[in-house]
């Protein structure tokens, strides 16, 4: 199920105040965010759509974080949900990436054995010994 365009515009109220952006950072605005971007999160995390739409429906100005913020005392999981999904949204779009200069998941050849940064990190695992408990 997709959210309508009603339910969208909602959102985008949510958006624009709880994402504005800044000089190095684009806005939910710029990035359009409660379309395409929410429709895929939806898709990855389908539970996460009820609780949206239960707080999407709650009535009241989103102008401010205050705003925003009684709203969410009225509905905590709601809420919870939102946020989920806007982080999520924001931070798989393309644009917000290359910002913060994570190219997102890379196929890493493994055939050359571990770099000295994966070594430095597996040698306190390593050092502690197995801790799992025999089947």
């Amino acid at each position: 199920m997709r959210l309508t365009d009603g339910q969208k515009t909602r959102l985008g109220e949510f958006a624009r105040v709880m994402l504005p952006g800044s000089s190095r950072m684009p806005s939910a605005v710029d990035l359009d965010l409660w379309h395409n971007p929410v429709d895929e999160v939806l898709a990855i995390d389908p539970t996460r759509l009820e609780p949206l739409l239960q707080f999407l429906a709650l009535e009241g100005p989103v102008e401010t974080l205050a705003d925003v913020e009684a709203l969410a005392q009225a509905d905590t999981s709601g809420f919870e949900a939102l946020g989920v999904v806007l982080a999520n949204a924001y931070f798989m779009h393309t644009a917000v990436r290359e910002s913060i200069g994570y190219p997102g998941q890379e196929a890493r050849d493994s055939s050359g054995g571990l770099s000295e940064e994966d070594e430095a990190l597996l040698a306190p695992v390593i050092a502690r010994g197995p801790i799992y408990r025999p089947a």
